[in-house]
């Protein structure tokens, strides 16, 4: 058995993975149709994209992997309680093809980052098959399961509470609310007696997003709704302490236990940061939202197919999408760090793409971070609400100078408190930074940002996604420039290509 097929076909977030016999090959299509959160609308658009990506015919693959979202086709919803997967023949004219669960192929998507399947695999989100909010895979075997329906939903929640406080979202369906969210309750308190409580748990999230609890906390329902920021920071917080006894119950306490944690909701970084402290071997993917769902589907036939352990070229950085032809030279780096020292707004394209949402230095718009108007300048150019927080890239070398933070993250996973007061452009509301640990493994970018330290003495950049606000990340050198021509971003470096204004 050669090639391999994993794909992902549900509401939003579209992703296909290809093993050819080799190696594993990733495509998420909203890098190639420029919408944001793609999802196709209907069965066979994604066969043109697997030739024209891949350059592979459908009918030459030897099996296949889906998550579904059956409704979306108007396909039967005859069988949501499976586990791990089922024959699926509803359009498919074969009977190689296998849906399987959603929530283990968020579990095995974590596949690049270990040598050994963990103890433990939690994946909470919105929801996947079967109403399922959460899931805990032990050993191999499901251990523990929440449903939304009885449960409540710590995804769902968090989107209804968004739309509570009336963030706006880029799509109809809200699906970037939640993370939005993540920014703004930074500028609320927390409120201790309120705290004492939300005497709730994993199994109750739906009663501790309930507004009236707040209401009746305040004993003035104008009160209450006048101080909305205090009430969501507090229940926030409270969602961390939540979550660490959650862990705690699945683990017995072993903090030394491994354990992937993946789903939507692994994308909040500060209650990551809160798991990360107490839980050390924590290993969370760049991919943990529905972005990484293939790679778990394709997983799931290696196992199923007793195959050898996949390879996937320099991840994350391996997305199928348009690379420059030539890598920056060394006068090339030195150059855009110096435009970097002057204030000039940079975008970065060099090699594949990220996989994930983040940036992490190929598909990246960068400035300097001592510019005390370094925010406000780059919000102008996203078109982003300016409650919302700018993350960093930081050598690894220096970062226990300027930031409280884990050493590991180099996939912007966690936040940590920044150690300088002249970085206002990288520094929340809270005062924490979201950051990323840059080493010689991403080595262009890590002598970018040692080239701007000698130029500053700042070990550090501002680093954001390079797209504009509900748009993706850009895939196309063609898509790039257009960008670059119709924003105000001052500098473009393409491979060893640099464009200026």
């Amino acid at each position: 058995m050669s090639r391999l097929l994993a794909l992902r076909l549900c509401e939003h977030d579209s992703n296909m993975s290809y093993f050819d016999g080799d190696k594993v090959f990733y495509f998420k299509s909203e890098r190639l149709h420029q919408i944001k959160h793609h999802a196709y609308d209907n069965l066979w658009e994604w066969k043109k994209d697997l030739k024209n990506v891949f350059n592979i015919d459908y009918e030459k693959i030897d099996e296949i992997a889906i998550i579904l979202d059956p409704w979306r086709h108007k396909l039967p919803i005859d069988n949501e309680e499976f586990y791990p997967a089922i024959k699926y023949e509803y359009f498919f004219p074969r009977e190689n093809v296998w849906r399987v669960n959603h929530h283990l192929c968020h579990a095995l998507s974590c596949w690049p980052l270990y040598k050994e399947r963990p103890k433990y695999e939690i994946v909470i989100d919105g929801f996947g098959d079967a109403n399922n909010a959460w899931t805990v895979i032990k050993n191999n075997k499901i251990f523990k399961r929440g449903y939304a329906s009885s449960n409540g939903s710590l995804g769902i929640s968090m989107g209804d509470a968004g739309n509570f406080l009336n963030i706006e979202s880029n799509n109809q369906e809200g699906y970037d609310i939640a993370g939005k969210l993540m920014g703004l309750q930074s500028y609320g308190k927390i409120l201790p007696e309120f705290k004492k409580h939300l005497n709730y748990n994993i199994n109750s999230i739906d009663k501790l997003f309930n507004f009236k609890n707040f209401i009746s906390f305040k004993n003035n329902e104008l009160v209450a709704r006048l101080q909305p920021l205090d009430w969501i920071k507090t229940v926030h917080d409270k969602v961390s302490d939540i979550l660490i006894d959650f862990f705690e119950e699945i683990t017995d306490s072993d903090y030394n236990a491994s354990i992937s944690y993946s789903g939507g909701v692994a994308q909040n970084v500060i209650w990551n940061s809160s798991l990360k402290k107490k839980f050390k071997n924590l290993i969370i993917p760049p991919h943990c939202s529905d972005d990484g769902l293939s790679l778990g589907a394709l997983e799931f036939l290696r196992l199923k197919n007793n195959l050898p352990k996949f390879k996937i070229d320099n991840f994350p950085f391996c997305q199928s999408d348009e690379k420059p032809e030539e890598n920056p030279n060394l006068d090339t780096i030195k150059k855009t760090a110096k435009y970097l020292q002057q204030g000039k707004t940079v975008a970065w394209y060099q090699g594949k793409g990220e996989m994930g949402p983040r940036a992490l230095g190929n598909r990246s718009l960068l400035f300097n971070p001592l510019i005390k108007e370094g925010k406000n300048i780059i919000n102008k150019i996203k078109k982003r609400e300016t409650y919302r927080p700018f993350g960093a890239s930081i050598l690894k070398e220096h970062l226990n100078e300027y930031i409280d933070g884990e050493i590991d993250n180099k996939y912007m996973l966690y936040v940590g408190k920044v150690k300088k007061n002249n970085l206002d452009s990288i520094t929340h509301i809270d005062g924490t930074c979201r950051f990323q640990v840059v080493d010689e493994d991403n080595l262009l970018y890590y002598n970018l940002i040692k080239e701007f330290f000698k130029l500053t003495n700042c070990p550090l950049v501002l680093n954001t996604s390079f797209n504009i606000n509900g748009k993706p990340i850009m895939s196309t050198i063609k898509d790039a420039e257009n960008f670059f021509k119709e924003s105000d971003i001052d500098i473009l470096v393409i491979g060893n290509k640099i464009y200026k204004k």
